[in-house]
């Protein structure tokens, strides 16, 4: 990212969690990469928006009459508590050794608070989540159950957070015809269920960027992809990243590894064995560090491409800013802002700040913002009585529509017929120049959908 007060501000995408000894993957890659500091929101470049003084008390007054993604910045405005509330749940995995990202919570809670209190709810309607926290998020049973927890609460839509069980849910949010919105979708159900909508690319998007960048720009003829032993990062690596680097013309190792592992040196040291022009990772959290080590001590040539909450600056102080320069991540919002006229960066930091002090808005907590804003736009369209139905087909109807401080989506089940839950898997190359300082390497998006279709790889595994 570029050293600007907005990239200071902003947060790398997303993307995708993978899990095990905590592994993320994704699109949704978005982490603290910002300059002067990945669900992955790219800081952009200075001088795009700057806000005024505002009322000294909310926000959104700093940047009235501004441009944002619903047009014109309005006066803040405060929802009427004493009018019965619009519920909507949430489900996450707030703690534990495996995939746990609070900061999804805190942001959506943050979001919603904002909308309450600076927007007007919905047409003076609140909106109030009903949490479901995962204690185990390899749990199907739990997840379920969480699922018949937004059924009796009578939620009109359900917030999507991160947990491996998520898909078992997704059968009945479908039964009941509840709107499963955003979040980290780490699992097929949640990347192909026709209730469930997504504003990223999963790990397919950030493995077919991979592909498309380091087979056409820096013109690799071998790749080696490492990934953990897991049905949908295998699909999103073999399928996907394998996939469309072969149809590119590339030659690919693939070195799977266990989920959960002690020894990352063993198939870091098979992948650089094979003398790649590039090595793409599919691992996050935990293995980040680790497997950031072991391709420096190897002393790889290879370009390395990882998911962008491996650029979390806590990841890379654990090995050494001058070990990983020059490191690729994909992220799911721009880094060069300078042609932008948007104020949903700088809105979202500042109420990040403000309603969920002491998380960092450089962190997935962008997924989780940008979801809940997705939606609450849809409400404030469809108005204060909407229902699921109308929820979900007013989604179905989106083309190009403005995302919160992300690419616009499509929701016709076509951007990747296989996947046809992802409504903007487009895709943005991050590289590393310094401690929290990224640039865009990538010219501008990476279209995704268009590389799946003109390299013919229709599935991950077909």
């Amino acid at each position: 990212m570029v050293t600007t007060n907005r990239s200071a501000r902003a947060a790398l995408v997303a993307v995708a969690a993978l899990a095990a000894a905590a592994l993320l993957l994704g699109a949704c890659s978005e982490s603290e990469v910002s300059s002067g500091g990945a669900s992955t929101t790219a800081p952009g470049a200075p001088g795009s928006v700057k806000p005024n003084a505002g009322d000294g008390t909310t926000v959104i007054s700093r940047f009235q009459g501004a441009e944002w993604f619903r047009g014109t910045v309005p006066a803040p405005n405060a929802a009427d508590t004493a009018t019965a509330p619009i519920k909507v749940g949430f489900m996450n995995v707030d703690s534990g050794p495996i995939g746990a990202m609070p900061e999804l919570h805190a942001a959506t809670d943050a979001a919603v608070a904002f909308v309450n209190k600076e927007l007007g709810g919905v047409d003076g309607r609140p909106v109030e989540v009903v949490p479901c926290l995962l204690s185990n998020p390899l749990s199907a049973d739990e997840a379920q159950a969480c699922a018949r927890q937004f059924v009796a609460a009578d939620v009109l839509a359900v917030l999507g957070g991160i947990g491996l069980s998520n898909g078992a849910a997704l059968s009945v949010l479908e039964e009941n015809g509840i709107p499963f919105v955003g979040g980290i979708p780490v699992n097929t159900p949640e990347m192909t269920s026709p209730v469930s909508f997504q504003f990223s690319g999963g790990s397919p998007g950030a493995f077919v960027a991979f592909a498309q960048d380091a087979v056409e720009r820096q013109k690799a003829r071998k790749v080696a992809i490492l990934y953990a032993e897991y049905p949908s990062i295998k699909e999103a690596a073999v399928g996907y990243g394998a996939g469309v680097a072969r149809a590119l013309g590339a030659q690919v190792t693939e070195v799977p590894f266990a989920m959960v592992s002690q020894d990352y040196v063993a198939p870091v040291q098979k992948a650089v064995e094979s003398n790649p022009d590039a090595i793409f990772v599919g691992a996050a959290d935990l293995a980040c560090a680790p497997i950031m080590q072991a391709i420096s001590d190897l002393r790889s040539t290879a370009k390395v491409y990882m998911v962008g909450s491996c650029a979390d600056v806590k990841q890379i102080d654990k090995v050494g800013v001058d070990k990983v320069v020059g490191f690729l991540f994909n992220v799911e919002n721009r880094i060069d802002q300078t042609e932008s006229s948007s104020a949903d960066t700088e809105i979202y930091t500042l109420a990040m700040e403000k309603y969920a002090p002491g998380t960092t808005p450089r962190s997935a907590a962008t997924v989780a913002f940008r979801g809940v804003m997705n939606l609450w736009s849809v409400l404030a369209d469809i108005g204060p009585q909407a229902t699921r139905s109308q929820v979900m087909e007013a989604f179905r109807a989106a083309r190009d529509r403005a995302s919160f401080d992300g690419h616009p989506y499509t929701c016709d089940g076509k951007q990747i017929p296989a996947l046809p839950s992802l409504c903007s898997p487009q895709e943005i190359i991050a590289e590393l120049k310094g401690r929290s300082d990224f640039v865009e390497a990538s010219d501008g998006w990476i279209d995704v959908p268009a590389i799946v279709a003109r390299t013919g790889v229709p599935t991950a595994t077909g």
